[in-house]
């Protein structure tokens, strides 16, 4: 069976797919490539440098993906090969017509799953992921610097790596954040449901206090489980190879609520907690250094029968920037379009329908069940934000009368940076959407 996927336009509800291309040379190249890594230059020329940093980049893959004669390309074709063979098949026409979502359990399970751990514990992938999480209101910032040392090292660059981030992370520091002018650090939580759109209007608003707020920062990590996954190799291995056998999804490659029978082939959690220790690690080796963070949060792990807040969630995130003025922001849609109470031109497409809209593609089944939540615990984190808090419907990229209907900011901040109206003027023109100040969390739809 095989199964071609229609291209889709991107729209304000999907985040870029980094997949894995099959093979070739510039695999090296292709996984590493926003990785920007300095080695030392002392009696070097230009020409010997450049040979350095080639040898440095294939150690690092060749470490991280072993394989016979240190054939990297070649781990992940055969990987590919045995995930293929292990992953579930259709049962029937109607099934792969369906494109129905099937569990890789047992032996397709093991494999799959110590496959993603090799990965997310790689040096390779660690250095990826904190070169590809950086958001800025200017794209020439999404660049994060690391240089590399190893003083006891003789011979070719990287060849005491031993591929394992826990045990490489110390070679590796962060000399330079973007164009590195930041000279604050900044926290923004980005709360409510899934598939509201929370990343996208995340670089709308720094963009927007970047150019109104004294001394705010342009570049900031995203601590991002769907970047995260994205960036996975293995991830996206196990997405298109259960495409080509006709299926819609793997659906315990991510868990889109809790099982009580079923484990999470992928834990993004896992990967948090390295990349958190990371960035703790260099702050407190460069008091300097200012890194500042952004957190989309859906809230599941507070309320209900959990802790009742998520202060203690939040305040990681606080402590490590040292902001404790932080930002809130509930980005949200309705649940469906037919739910939406606005007037045509403002309504929003559904957290529903964006988030069945990109699961396939995302790899994660999803589930609205966990909707009203996310709004609910996100509307009692943001009343209690300390000063700039912000409320925006998003509408989705859904259109009336064949235009982009608009999105509504609502500023409940006590302190806002927009208070004339020549600024809430250039926010409606330059992000299609309406300024709203508002008082209290009744206000919203």
């Amino acid at each position: 069976m095989t199964y071609t996927r229609n291209s889709k336009s991107r729209n304000r509800n999907t985040r870029k797919i980094h997949k894995p291309i099959k093979g070739g040379d510039s695999d090296r190249i292709d996984y590493l490539r926003k990785v920007c890594l300095t080695v030392s230059n002392i009696g070097k020329t230009k020409e010997q440098l450049k040979n350095d940093y080639n040898i440095l980049f294939k150690n690092i893959m060749i470490k991280s993906f072993p394989y016979e004669n240190g054939d990297f390309n070649k781990y992940f074709t055969e990987l590919r090969k045995d995930i293929t063979i292990e992953l579930p098949e259709p049962l029937s026409r109607k099934e792969y017509e369906r494109k129905k979502w099937l569990s890789c359990d047992n032996k397709c399970y093991n494999i799959a799953n110590k496959a993603i751990m090799n990965e997310i514990k790689s040096t390779a992938y660690m250095l990826r992921v904190l070169s590809n999480s950086l958001i800025s209101h200017n794209k020439c910032n999404q660049k994060l610097y690391i240089s590399y040392e190893n003083t006891s090292e003789s011979g070719e660059p990287g060849n005491l790596l031993t591929g394992n981030w826990e045990n490489d992370h110390k070679y590796f520091t962060i000399s330079k954040i973007g164009k590195g002018d930041d000279t604050t650090s900044r926290l923004i939580m980005g709360l409510g449901p899934s598939a509201s759109g929370k990343t996208y209007w995340a670089k709308n608003v720094i963009d927007l206090l970047n150019t109104n707020v004294p001394n705010f920062p342009s570049t900031f990590f995203t601590i991002d489980g769907g970047d995260y996954r994205s960036l996975s190799y293995v991830y996206q291995i196990i997405i298109e190879s259960a495409k080509n056998k006709g299926l819609g999804g793997i659906d315990n490659l991510v868990l889109a609520g809790m099982s009580l029978t079923k484990k999470n082939i992928f834990d993004s959690n896992i990967i948090k907690k390295d990349i958190m220790k990371y960035l703790n690690i260099s702050r407190t080796n460069n008091p300097n250094l200012h890194i500042s963070l952004y957190v989309p949060e859906t809230l599941g792990e507070c309320g209900r029968l959990r802790p009742k807040s998520c202060d203690t969630k939040i305040k990681k995130y606080a402590m490590l920037t040292n902001d404790t003025n932080w930002i809130a922001l509930l980005i949200y849609q309705h649940k469906t379009g037919e739910e939406c109470p606005y007037d045509l031109q403002f309504q929003c497409a559904g957290t529903t329908h964006s988030g069945k809209s990109r699961e396939s593609d995302e790899g994660k089944k999803y589930s609205n069940s966990a909707y009203q939540h996310s709004m609910n615990q996100g509307l009692i984190e943001l009343s209690q934000a300390p000063d700039m808090k912000f409320i925006i419907h998003n509408s989705g990229g859904k259109k009336h009368n064949n235009d982009f209907n608009k999105s509504i900011i609502m500023d409940m901040s006590k302190d806002t940076p927009f208070n004339n109206n020549s600024k809430v003027q250039e926010i409606q023109d330059n992000f299609h959407c309406v300024y709203q100040k508002i008082s209290n969390i009744n206000e919203i739809k």
